[in-house]
């Protein structure tokens, strides 16, 4: 008979997923990139993940780690 695994406790899969970030595609990082500093060269300020999201067409989720790893 095959025992099922013990589960990890929920502090372990918490730390797990909040200590990695998703890897984005280069090609979505590149055009993020590129709307953020025409968004600063037009306007003097950074631009904000709901401003990215909108402009990229994305999950607001998505737009925040791209901002992040920029």
């Amino acid at each position: 008979m095959i025992e099922a695994p013990t589960p990890a406790p929920a502090s372990a899969s918490r730390a797990a997923v909040t200590g990695s970030r998703p890897s984005l595609p280069a090609a979505l990082l590149d055009a993020a990139r590129h709307i953020a500093d025409t968004h600063d060269a037009e306007h003097g300020a950074s631009i904000t993940a709901a401003q990215l999201a909108t402009r990229m067409g994305v999950a607001l989720p998505v737009a925040t780690a791209a901002l992040a790893q920029l």
